[in-house]
């Protein structure tokens, strides 16, 4: 009797093992065919997105040749170039998306709510990119004109979607956001191909203005940077505490600018002292009482 219910007992437990093996095995037969079913797509897609790329990376190097024999702004071809970039890389991702055969209702729904989120996220950088569209538009600077803003001083070289590059004087490379340029001051010293350059120069009061004016004259009718066909200013321009200062206003071009400065600040100083005309610095007169104590 015992050996009967064992074997019953042992015929069950071979049956619930018979029954959950065939489960599984069908379950893991399902997944195996799944993968199958989807792996030719899912290789013809990879090979899309590799072929993809290399035509966008083929159609930006024909876009930057013709941007660069065209006749538009170089701001502008810069601009151009990056949002095209963007533009060719989100195209290769919906085709891809395609042919691993998502919907394309689905695939516009996720868009729209991936622009949402990144655009509720990312606020300052879709203002960073209304402000590079602003300085396409209405140019208030250009690549390689002379700026200066918020204390910043520097040379353009990219106008990109999100931010601008500028070379400082002295080698340093900057970084600004396009929100800040577009609400931005902008002195652009390259705006106009002339520039005045405005000097003062401190005389003694007991040296003669008229020939100091002389002398100051001759240098800038010497002056090869000088624009002679624009009139020059040479005038006593403020009685200081301790000078005659003589107010100095000349033009020249944007390139010569700072040669002529530094010209000017060398010649005049040296014609003055060849000329024995002071150049009065700072001092006081310090009057001494003594008490006397009877």
């Amino acid at each position: 009797m015992q050996e009967l219910e064992s074997n019953e007992v042992v015929g069950e437990i071979s049956e619930v093992i018979t029954e959950q093996t065939e489960h599984v095995t069908s379950i893991f037969q399902g997944i195996g065919d799944f993968i199958k079913g989807i792996f030719p797509s899912v290789g013809f897609a990879v090979i899309i997105l590799l072929l993809g790329l290399i035509f966008a990376k083929f159609l930006m190097k024909f876009v930057n040749r013709t941007l660069q024999k065209s006749k538009l702004d170089p701001t502008a071809c810069g601009f151009l170039q990056s949002l095209i970039r963007v533009i060719l890389y989100v195209l290769v991702i919906v085709i891809v998306l395609s042919v691993l055969n998502v919907p394309m209702t689905s695939i516009i729904t996720v868009i729209g709510t991936i622009s949402l989120t990144i655009g509720l996220a990312l606020q300052d950088s879709l203002a960073n990119v209304a402000g590079g569209f602003l300085i396409l538009f209405s140019k208030p600077l250009k690549v390689g004109d002379l700026v200066e803003f918020d204390g910043i001083t520097g040379t353009v070289e990219i106008i990109g979607i999100l931010q601008t590059k500028m070379k400082k004087a002295d080698g340093t490379t900057v970084f600004i956001p396009n929100r800040k340029i577009s609400d931005a001051v902008i002195l652009n010293y390259s705006e106009d191909q002339k520039r005045r350059l405005d000097l003062n120069f401190g005389i003694g009061y007991d040296s003669d203005e008229n020939f100091a004016k002389t002398i100051i004259s001759g240098i800038l009718d010497k002056h090869e940077s000088v624009l002679h066909d624009q009139d020059y200013t040479v005038r006593v321009g403020e009685l200081a505490d301790s000078a005659v200062i003589i107010h100095v206003r000349v033009w020249t071009t944007n390139e010569n600018y700072w040669k002529l400065y530094y010209d000017l600040q060398e010649k005049i100083k040296k014609a003055f002292d060849q000329n024995h005309i002071s150049i009065p610095y700072p001092q006081a007169d310090i009057h001494i009482h003594e008490v006397v104590k009877s």
